[in-house]
């Protein structure tokens, strides 16, 4: 019997973006009398700033709203100081990844243990396949917030990257010990142990995840494809289908319910769910394979040559394989 190929993803976490708009900074007078200590605060802030001290910026601006409340230029340029420290973040979400990672990189000259800073730009390096840079930088981020649960589980995510799935596995556990609640990153341990060949322990980890997130359809995609890989292909299209049912347009799970619907010899069911997956993804070339190899063993050789030669068109070059009879 010929094998059907199917895909999973995985996720990493996503960080959020932050849009502000600032003006020039204005100095407070200080009176002769020395009384007004809500300003003096402040302008040490206006100081701090201009020399890109931006956390002793924010500092001092806080000081200074904690000795007078309404002091409305003190609440603006400690907001201006926070935008200035998030800036990365802002070029970012414009796409200016360069920037972003110059402005993280300015940061960390200015202060050396600001731990966002590290991590932010440990998440462009990852972005780049720089993984043993990302590695770095987040382990930087780890140094200065030991605590930091995001770092560690886009730190195990980069090892990963590295095949150093020990690490990999270190590191999520790390995180899930900072914040047990966060469901990618019992996902990505998951993710881990299914490349290892620990299909029980990945679908124990997937469950969490599922557990925290009730409509985590990556994750029950995920489940399905261990499932699978264990032989249990009940379970995988239980799985498959919950994913569907979360999200209608999830061509990877249709693709995959085909596969293990084809396992259990059910192979207009296989077809029915490649045709899904490539009304969904005109371009999914491995949905193409697949609906061939289904349509083999339901004898439409005609069909089957059809597909396989689209799935070779859009680059699937492992289809090559099975065109061997084709005219």
């Amino acid at each position: 019997m010929k094998k059907l190929i199917f895909t999973f993803l995985t996720a990493l976490s996503i960080t959020a973006s932050v849009n502000a708009q600032t003006d020039s900074i204005v100095k407070a007078k200080v009176l002769d009398d020395g009384s007004q200590d809500a300003e003096k605060f402040y302008n040490a802030g206006i100081e701090a700033f201009a020399a890109k001290n931006f956390q002793s910026a924010l500092t001092n601006f806080t000081d200074a709203i904690g000795k007078k409340a309404d002091f409305e230029r003190a609440w603006y340029n400690r907001g201006t100081t926070k935008f200035e420290m998030n800036r990365g973040q802002t070029k970012y979400a414009l796409g200016d990844k360069t920037g972003a990672s110059a402005d993280y990189t300015k940061t960390i000259e200015v202060k050396n243990t600001y731990a966002q800073a590290y991590y932010y730009r440990g998440g462009i390096k990852f972005e780049n396949n720089d993984y043993k840079g990302a590695v770095e930088d987040f382990t930087a981020a780890i140094k200065a917030k030991p605590d930091y649960a995001y770092a560690y589980n886009d730190r195990g995510s980069a090892k990963r990257q590295m095949d150093d799935l020990e690490g990999a596995i270190s590191d999520y556990n790390k995180a899930l010990v900072a914040n047990s609640e966060m469901a990618f990153t019992y996902n990505n341990i998951a993710s881990a142990k299914r490349k290892k060949g620990d299909y029980k322990g990945a679908i124990s980890d997937y469950s969490e995840a599922v557990k925290i997130k009730k409509d985590y359809y990556i994750a029950y995609n995920n489940r399905g494809s261990a499932k699978f890989d264990a032989g249990d292909y009940a379970g995988a299209i239980e799985d498959f289908s919950k994913a569907v049912s979360l999200k209608s347009d999830y061509a990877f799970a249709y693709n995959n319910r085909a596969a293990a619907k084809f396992k259990q010899k059910d192979y207009k069911g296989s077809v029915d769910d490649c045709n899904k997956a490539i009304q969904l993804n005109a371009s999914y070339g491995y949905a193409y394979m697949n609906r061939g190899i289904a349509k083999e063993m339901l004898r439409d050789n005609a069909g089957a040559c059809a597909d396989w030669k689209k799935a070779i068109e859009l680059g699937v070059e492992s289809a090559k394989s099975y065109t061997g009879d084709c005219k």
